[in-house]
């Protein structure tokens, strides 16, 4: 895709304004005298009325790019996961509180060996679903759980996953080559399988709750070869049905999953690459059933309207944006380039521009997240007096000529992102082009050695634990040839030390202490020039019955239920405000109420 010119020809621009806006008048005349019906304020459908959950119907649900891949060893974006989750179960997940759950587990592990080795015992009654030469699927067994995380540990795959899992006696020799087998993972029979660690790992559990660790079945794998990320097969709920790339992913109701009495739509429709703004049109239109990101118009529409007060809720996500500076790549294998960028980032700037949804980040931990520091030493604001001290320290007290090439992703808001953080470069000198890429595009190249100077970027909560975002982030282990999360390549032997020693330490209080030392001195080398911790607003159709957004997994629509047949909203307003708990995240899972709302019920009067 072009990038987008700083400058462009305005005569061309100012003939093709006049001739939209006459084509416009015309229309809004012919409009008018036809009676065209005026846009929704409030929802077209409400639900059935029925009290007890039932299964049927389609829910649509969207995003503004496109899914990356279907394959949980390498699936390790939004997008991809919220495709993934439908599909996979784990061995454990979260529930609303952000606690910790047996899944395809019978219970949580037993712990022996002083914290270093845990013990799973599988459910028998979870099956795969149908693949090809088993068109009834199979129940899932030890070996599979065995087969699928040797496949995750290995170099050939080269899953994003993997440093999660290194503390496994034997992962690093299997890894590098070296052995045949990761000797910790030890299958005792057909349900159990048990792990051996290195030392003690304080979020080994939570790693074994990620969709990396999801168990897949060796057989499809070894049908599909390459080709596997098209053709996903697990145990959850949905079963994939097919994908029209860069269209829409289609799931059909697991009608076999392991929970029999559970009310799910029949299919599931993940249309890809809708602007945010048509998203919104055919959302109020009935077209979609839930909506999560909004332009600043669609935003305040729905933020205003009392009509859809109760299927609407507004939040702090826990996630962090910033822009990534490649480390290895000039200008930014200068700390004080890099620092210069932090510190000239007019942050409430970017808020106003973005209706007050963004607040300030002045370092990679979100408030919600335990380490966060509100007197953080060398915290990031804006000061455009030291940002161009540190342009002097750098040697470029006047700015530098050449380029610096910013990846942005496609869409209205990444090019009004670019544009933002074009005006705030060039008041110490640095000249920004900005270029729009396709998010899978951007994933797969942002991860290799050497390519992109800088991104915008964020990231999202895994776990409630703060090594989730500062190990897999900046930690030198998350640098690899292919798929790197360290995207910033940035290397530091003295935070890899307060890493690799906080994430083995059993007494919470030290623990916190190193990573708030680590995350002072990330804050310092500027890796990333954080810029906002975002606040999202979801809106959801007074149909779709049992949502709320997780704590955990991004709009995870797996618990759904629609109550049909769906029926045609009179002229007045039928809805009643409902306050409901929320679950927010405080240090280490620990979980508080907000205010808040959740859908009081209704799903769809005809089931597409």
């Amino acid at each position: 895709m072009r990038s987008i010119p700083r400058t462009s020809p305005r005569r061309n621009t100012r003939l093709a304004i006049v001739g939209i806006a006459s084509l416009v008048s015309i229309t809004c005349v012919a409009l008018t005298i036809t009676g065209c019906p005026k846009r929704p304020d409030g929802p077209r459908y409400q639900e059935a009325g029925n009290s007890t959950p039932r299964s049927g119907g389609t829910f649509v649900f969207h995003h503004e790019s496109n899914v990356r891949t279907l394959e949980p060893h390498i699936a390790y974006d939004e997008l991809s996961g919220m495709a993934v989750r439908l599909v996979f179960d784990g061995l454990l997940d979260y529930d609303h509180d952000a606690q910790m759950i047996p899944s395809i587990a019978v219970a949580m592990p037993t712990v022996s060996n002083e914290g270093k080795t845990f013990q799973f015992r599988l459910r028998d009654d979870v099956r795969f679903h149908p693949m090809p030469g088993l068109p009834e699927g199979r129940p899932i067994v030890a070996e599979d759980v065995n087969w699928s995380m040797h496949r995750l540990l290995s170099k050939d795959v080269g899953s994003p996953g993997y440093p999660f899992f290194k503390s496994i006696v034997g992962a690093e020799a299997y890894h590098r080559g070296e052995a045949a087998n990761v000797t910790g993972i030890r299958v005792i029979d057909t349900h159990t399988i048990a792990f051996d660690l290195m030392e003690a790992d304080q979020t080994f559990l939570n790693a074994m709750a990620m969709t990396f660790a999801y168990p897949v079945p060796k057989e499809n794998y070894e049908h599909w070869g390459d080709e596997v990320k098209y053709h996903p097969v697990g145990t959850g709920p949905f079963v994939f049905e097919e994908w029209e790339r860069g269209v829409q992913i289609s799931f059909t109701r697991n009608r076999r999953y392991r929970d029999s009495n559970r009310a799910n739509p029949d299919r599931m429709i993940f249309q890809e690459n809708l602007s945010r703004g048509v998203a919104a049109l055919r959302f109020q239109n009935g077209g979609l059933d839930s909506i999560h990101r909004q332009n600043t118009a669609d935003f305040l529409l729905f933020k205003q309207s009392e009509k859809w007060a109760p299927y609407r809720l507004e939040y702090p996500r826990v996630s962090t944006f910033g822009i990534g500076m490649n480390c290895e790549i000039a200008p930014f294998d200068n700390v004080h380039i890099r620092r210069a960028v932090a510190h000239a980032i007019d942050r409430a700037g970017w808020s106003r521009a973005r209706s007050g949804r963004l607040a300030a980040a002045t370092q990679i931990l979100p408030p919600q997240l335990a380490g966060y520091d509100e007197n953080l030493e060398h915290a990031q604001r804006y000061d455009l007096e030291l940002a161009r001290e540190e342009m002097r320290l750098a040697g470029h007290p006047d700015g530098l000529d050449e380029e610096i090439v910013t990846w942005v992703t496609e869409g209205d808001v990444g090019r009004i992102y670019g544009e933002l953080f074009q005006q705030d470069m060039e008041k110490i000198g640095l000249n920004i082009r900005v270029r729009q890429v396709s998010f899978a595009t951007y994933l797969a190249e942002t991860g290799k050695p050497r390519q992109v100077q800088a991104f915008f970027t964020g990231w999202n909560m895994d776990f409630p634990d703060p090594s989730n975002f500062i190990d897999i982030l900046f930690h030198s282990r998350s640098i690899h040839p292919e798929n790197s999360e360290n995207r910033a390549f940035y290397r530091n032997p003295e935070v890899d030390r307060l890493l690799d020693e906080g994430r083995a330490e059993v007494d919470r209080e030290r623990r916190l202490s190193l990573y708030r030392q680590a995350n002072n001195i990330i804050a310092h080398d500027a890796p990333w020039a954080f810029t906002y911790y975002p606040m999202t607003m979801e809106v959801w159709q007074p149909y779709v019955k049992n949502y709320r957004p997780h704590p955990i997994w991004s709009e995870d629509y797996r618990d759904v239920w629609l109550d049909l047949p769906r029926r045609r909203a009179d002229a007045r307003f039928l809805g009643t405000r409902f306050p409901n708990a929320v679950p927010a995240w405080a240090p280490f899972g620990g979980v508080r109420s907000l205010a808040g709302r959740s859908a009081r019920g209704a799903a769809r009067g005809t089931a597409r």
